[in-house]
């Protein structure tokens, strides 16, 4: 697993990276809303929020969706603050795309908690008398 303290750019972070389409490559900007992993390197999941010189059907396939991207790709963070970006986040909660060539593309939560709950022990008395009996033995 990643790190997060050993990339660049954290989550919450608006940054500008270059997408690489078939028609070449587009600049983009986009919240980093997760880790990734791609090809065994390092990635961040990007909500892309704007490109530039998309066509419209480019526009309507990538922006306001997520996308994972290399952190070398990323080329800047840009120091402002998006409006909405806690919705963006909240809406997608820590988690890694996995291809289980089932089902294809699905996402796996990153972090599972566990709480432990406090269960009335019944009988109590009859395990104080079998610990005596182990004890006198």
């Amino acid at each position: 697993m990643i790190s997060e303290d050993a990339l660049w750019y954290k989550r919450g972070d608006l940054v500008e990276f270059k997408l690489n389409l078939a028609g070449g490559h587009k600049t983009c900007r986009g919240v980093v809303v997760n880790t990734a992993v791609l090809f065994g390197r390092g990635a961040r999941q990007i909500w892309i929020l704007d490109m530039d010189g998309g066509t419209p059907e480019q526009q309507t396939h990538w922006v306001n969706k997520k996308h994972i991207v290399h952190e070398e790709d990323i080329i800047s963070r840009i120091p402002s603050v998006v409006i909405g970006a806690d919705t963006i986040l909240r809406d997608n909660p820590i988690s890694y795309p996995v291809n289980d060539g089932k089902e294809g593309l699905r996402e796996i939560p990153a972090v599972t908690v566990t709480i432990s709950m406090p269960v009335p022990v019944r009988g109590t008395e009859n395990v104080r008398d079998s610990e005596e009996s182990a004890s006198t033995k």
